[in-house]
């Protein structure tokens, strides 16, 4: 199968766009396409890595939220609930079923909790829709105590009543999927550019007109002109209302920091939602032979650029986890990784950040005489194809649109127009044999329709077939993510095109292989490899304060 591209080309080639797009997360990929596959012209600037920010910071899940059914919001759910399948339909190989197990202690909750078990799948009626079989949902069920301790043996016993089990949607390569969508709007001519830091609008005649800003790449600056700007700048929105052309709004913004770890396997097939002694609500989910920890839910008032994952936040959270599961000796040395990031919130009704809605709002800057602007705050990843939608529809009016309400949700994205992932696996069993059927799996879920290209230059290179992980990740997916998905730094090899580097600090001589590949393609210099080396390491140096 041979599948054109669409990454090989970064920059612009238009001096005017119906519109520009800031920022490359979930959200501003997905408007992105959903502009563009209606017949917009788009630019999208992203002054890091696609999906480098917030949308890397997930739990890993597409889901309803069975939690906001607490606070009523029947709408959110019931959205969120629509868009896991769309996203399992268009994306299959990306969002898979996972079930999910509440363990029950109290009569209180078991009868609380099956209410919301009968109007979770009340809400999700359309579930068994899926276009792939093998990704319809099945219905709740409950587990007895001992059937529970069968299931899950780390559950604590003490009190326990039984369980609950539901399905919702894991997104193992969140990181993937979101790039999957700027393939996918690549694909209907979307121009972007990485690395490309906007420093200002352009104003012509009352009007924001377009962008000014810098390629860090080339050094070189940007000037793009378009009929509106969107700006999806996620937990950095708002410095980008701070710019000279901007209208410097005042409006708080309240962002949340949520974290994870990531440690040796603590549970089996089930993610597990547990209530800690303190009320707050955690997961542990079974993810690449460990398991993902989290999330927390903090208020975070500082500048965005100073966050960091710090050690007394991972040791929180550890002793939260110990208090409700296991045998309460998890510590700090189980740690093999930690990553988090701030999500920005819009309601402000409620004291705490945990109790946000994670709803959305779309802000018109006319108002403030900034008409052709537009600011896109909150939403969740599962829900960001459905506020694509909501976008594309409030810029009817100035820009020229397919009148399709629906057809993002229709199209597969690049790479997932797969009918049949078993099939797909069998297909390729039989181009490779000697491979191992879980690294077809690992493939398949981060590559898609790519992976038979992937892994034909990798079985055709004598030089190194070496397996550098569990997962059957090797060397040929570094040359793939340079040349073709926009990889210029070792952060966006080891920790985004690939998996190289989370789980656990890569090795020293693995490093040095990627390092001189990336220095050999792109170029770098000694010194900016050994810059780069060194921003890496970061993301290990609380693992190694033992």
């Amino acid at each position: 199968m041979n599948m054109i591209h669409p990454m090989n080309k970064r920059g612009f080639s238009q001096p005017h766009y119906d519109a520009i797009i800031i920022g490359g997360g979930i959200t501003g990929a997905a408007i992105a396409y959903e502009l563009s596959c209606k017949g917009a012209t788009v630019a999208l600037v992203e002054k890091g890595d696609f999906g480098g920010g917030t949308s890397a910071a997930t739990s890993k899940l597409i889901h309803g939220g069975l939690r906001y059914l607490k606070n009523f919001e029947l709408g959110l759910v019931r959205e969120s609930l629509k868009e896991r399948l769309r996203l399992s339909n268009i994306a299959p190989n990306f969002v898979r079923p996972i079930p999910f197990m509440l363990p029950l202690y109290t009569y209180k909750d078991k009868w609380l909790l099956k209410a919301g078990m009968e109007m979770y799948d009340y809400l999700s009626f359309d579930k068994k829709d899926t276009l792939l079989k093998e990704n319809a949902l099945d219905n709740y069920d409950y587990y007895s105590a001992k059937k529970t301790l069968i299931r899950e043996k780390d559950i604590r016993k003490e009190d326990l009543l039984g369980s609950y089990v539901y399905h919702d949607c894991q997104n193992a390569n969140a990181e993937r999927l979101t790039l999957s969508f700027i393939k996918s709007a690549m694909q209907y001519e979307t121009e972007v550019a990485n690395y490309a830091k906007v420093e200002d609008f352009i104003i012509k005649d009352g009007r924001v007109k377009g962008i000014i800003g810098r390629d860090l790449i080339t050094d070189t600056p940007i000037k793009l002109l378009a009929k509106v700007v969107i700006n999806c700048g996620g937990a950095w929105a708002n410095d980008i209302l701070q710019f000279k052309n901007a209208p410097k709004t005042n409006k708080a913004t309240m962002r949340s920091e949520g974290i994870h770890i990531v440690t040796k396997a603590i549970g089996y097939q089930h993610a597990i939602a547990l209530v800690t002694p303190k009320g707050r609500h955690v997961m542990v989910l079974p993810w690449r032979g460990h398991s993902i920890i989290g999330t927390t839910d903090k208020p975070y008032t500082g500048e965005v650029d100073d966050w960091k994952v710090n050690r007394e936040s991972i040791e929180e959270l550890i002793e939260e986890i110990n208090a409700c599961y296991g045998d309460g000796q998890l510590s700090f040395k189980d740690v093999c990784y930690y990553y988090g990031g701030l999500r920005p919130l819009v309601d402000h009704q409620t004291e705490n950040t945990y109790d946000q809605s994670r709803k959305h709002e779309v802000i018109d800057h006319t108002a403030d005489g900034y008409p052709g602007l537009y600011t896109v705050e909150g939403g969740k990843y599962t829900t960001s194809r459905h506020l694509a939608e909501i976008v594309g529809a409030k810029l009817s009016s100035e820009i020229t649109l397919e009148n399709d309400s629906q057809k993002t949700a229709k199209i597969p994205l690049f790479g997932c127009k797969i009918t049949n992932l078993q099939q797909y696996h069998s297909y390729l069993k039989l181009q490779f044999p000697f491979l191992s059927q879980h690294m077809l799996w690992t493939f398949i879920s981060m590559y898609g329709e790519e992976s038979e290209i992937i892994l034909k230059r990798f079985v055709n290179n004598e030089t190194n077939q070496t397996l550098l992980n569990a997962d059957g990740e090797v060397i040929t997916q570094v040359y793939h993510a340079i040349e073709n998905e926009m990889a210029f730094t070792l952060e966006d090899i080891f920790l985004r095109r690939t998996g190289l580097g989370t789980l656990g600090k890569p090795n020293d001589a693995l490093i040095e292989t990627v390092s001189a590949i990336l220095q050999k393609k792109i170029g770098y210099s000694d010194l900016v490899i050994t810059q780069q080396i060194e921003t890496l390491l970061t993301h290990y140096q609380l693992l190694e304060e033992d």
